[in-house]
């Protein structure tokens, strides 16, 4: 089961490597994309939609690129997950049963409505400068390394 979409965890997986990227400089997307074995024109459209929240800016030229408009420690998982996502996937069935709720629950209602703000919170919580710290060079370097 895959709890976030393809554009989210993409996007995610970008924003941590832009992360590594030393302040005030740019990557294409192209360069993002390829090591997330993603089409880099996908990519671009998914990481555009965090410029208008404030997330990543772009630069234009022959350095342009995409880099963080805020500090890694103040963006979180959960700013990303839901530019990307929405916040339906807290508000609704586990498993995407419409009319799931108190009269006729599934059977993950219960679970899900007790853990779901805890889920939420946490990646409120979490940061990409944590994401970043916790991974080693070599983790990074062998699954986000773009350069």
């Amino acid at each position: 089961m895959q709890l976030l979409s393809l554009g989210a965890q993409y996007a995610v997986s970008a924003m941590i490597a832009l992360s590594r990227v030393p302040e005030g400089k740019a990557v294409p997307a192209a360069d993002l994309a390829r090591p997330l074995h993603c089409p880099s024109a996908y990519l671009s459209q998914t990481l555009a939609k965090l410029v208008p929240v404030g997330l990543i800016d772009t630069k234009r030229g022959v350095n342009g690129g995409v880099f963080l408009a805020r500090k890694a420690g103040e963006i979180s998982l959960y700013d990303i997950i839901s530019t990307i996502d929405g916040d339906d996937f807290f508000e609704t069935c586990f498993l995407g049963i419409r009319g799931c709720g108190h009269v006729e629950p599934c059977p993950f209602h219960y679970f899900w409505k007790h853990h779901r703000d805890g889920i939420r919170d946490w990646m409120r919580r979490t940061t990409l400068e944590d994401a970043r710290n916790g991974m080693s060079d070599a983790w990074f370097d062998l699954r986000l390394n773009f350069k």
